[in-house]
């Protein structure tokens, strides 16, 4: 399930040009849903998971990714 998600997450931002924070989100809720996990329970892991790394850095990182790819967007 794992390296299915792997996968995953490198077709849609290679193939598909999905932003890699939709990717790892939507693999994230696969994973979850794959291993019959509660949509409730998948819902607060992500939130706790990814809300202890937004205390930190994750706002600053997703931010200036986003920033950056419109930046390299409008040469």
């Amino acid at each position: 399930i794992f390296i299915l998600a792997i996968i995953f997450i490198i077709v849609s931002t290679s193939v598909l040009k999905l932003h890699p924070f939709l990717a790892l989100i939507g693999a994230s809720f696969g994973i979850g849903l794959t291993v019959k996990m509660p949509l409730e329970m998948i819902i607060s892991t992500i939130n706790n998971g990814f809300g202890s790394i937004m205390i930190y850095i994750g706002l600053v990182i997703v931010l200036g990714t986003i920033i950056g790819t419109i930046l390299d967007k409008s040469k």
